[in-house]
């Protein structure tokens, strides 16, 4: 039998496997709070037209989704000997916690006025 004749079927075989591999599901609703500031995260003031900054914190089963992803934990003085893990990506600006108590946090931002990403948490 020619094995050019068996591509149809096995690609009908194969494909489902495929689709299911790359399909990366529907978005899903999670806990979140969001604050639009300027200034710093230190030392916020109100937003200005050429100085507004979004801060987003995001907690239960997206944050502990997104704080697998992420890993190792890595040692953060602001946690040290709390009992708290940190997890951290893009330069800190993606931030992931998890308590004693566990509860998931992750928090990020962005500059709305570069459309940089920023940090959305502080020590």
């Amino acid at each position: 039998m020619n094995i050019h004749r068996l591509y149809p079927f096995i690609f009908l075989l194969v494909s489902p496997v495929i689709a299911a591999d790359t399909d990366p599901g529907p978005y899903l609703q999670t806990a979140a709070s969001y604050r639009i500031y300027g200034g710093g995260l230190g030392a916020p003031t109100a937003p200005k037209p050429n100085d507004k900054k979004v801060a987003f914190s995001i907690e239960g089963p997206a944050a502990r989704k997104i704080f697998d992803a992420i890993g190792p934990d890595q040692r953060d003085p602001c946690t040290e000997g709390s009992g708290m893990r940190v997890r951290h990506k893009d330069h800190e600006h993606l931030t992931c916690t998890l308590s004693k108590q566990n509860d998931y946090v992750c928090s990020f931002g962005f500059d709305i006025v570069s459309g940089k990403s920023i940090g959305g948490s502080i020590c």
